[in-house]
């Protein structure tokens, strides 16, 4: 097999190991912002976020500057809010997410890779198909 067909055989699987999605949609979150008792903000800390009954956290990582952690509940109602600072500083306790801020259950998906390349390629070969219509008639 000569070397571009075997590139040409490859060279998909390779594209897709580099790849990183964003997606972005605008839903409702819950929002805890914590502060110390003189009223600054509880900035930059390590937090976790555990539904209740469960041993995992959903979610970790730090309050930004004014103290706050922003998160999508879905459908788990309550949840354990463990967060300490360096000096000792910090708090575990319950949260129960009110029913009005908990988003609805669903939403758009994203379309199969299938679907996408097939796209793809059909628009390809239908420019192909047009140039050499139109084109061969004006030479």
């Amino acid at each position: 097999m000569k070397a571009w067909r075997y590139l040409l055989l490859v060279w998909p699987a390779l594209a897709l190991a580099h790849e990183v999605h964003t997606h972005i949609e605008a839903r409702e979150a819950v929002v805890i912002t914590l502060s110390y008792a003189n009223g600054q903000p509880f900035a930059y800390e390590k937090y976790a976020l555990t539904p209740v009954g469960q041993e995992t956290p959903q979610q970790v990582g730090n309050t930004d500057a004014q103290g706050r952690i922003a998160f999508v509940p879905g459908p788990i109602e309550n949840w354990r809010l463990t967060a300490v600072s360096a000096d000792g500083h910090g708090v575990n306790q319950e949260l129960s997410v009110p029913a009005s801020q908990r988003p609805m259950a669903g939403g758009a998906e994203a379309l199969p890779r299938w679907l996408l390349a097939g796209s793809g390629l059909a628009l390809i070969f239908g420019l192909f198909g047009l140039f050499q219509l139109f084109g061969r008639r004006n030479r």
